[in-house]
């Protein structure tokens, strides 16, 4: 039986479901310095707020004179 993470905290199975991709790609973002994380054990924990200015600092956002109605 696996012991959950602290309510703050994420394991890199949970990240990699938020953001839709795999364990290893989260792994990887850890080791190259992309993404924050504690390790404890065999295990690398994320805090929330780290995880949330991950996607904030990584969302394409459009062109502030682009609109959703296209060509007019």
């Amino acid at each position: 039986m696996r012991h959950q993470a602290h309510p703050l905290y994420l394991t890199t199975s949970e990240v990699a479901a938020q953001l839709r991709v795999r364990p290893s790609t989260v792994r990887w973002l850890i080791r190259t310095q992309q993404l924050t994380a504690q390790r404890i054990a065999d295990e690398f924990l994320i805090d929330k707020s780290d995880l949330v200015a991950f996607i904030d600092a990584h969302i394409i956002r459009g062109h502030p004179e682009c609109d959703d109605r296209g060509a007019e």
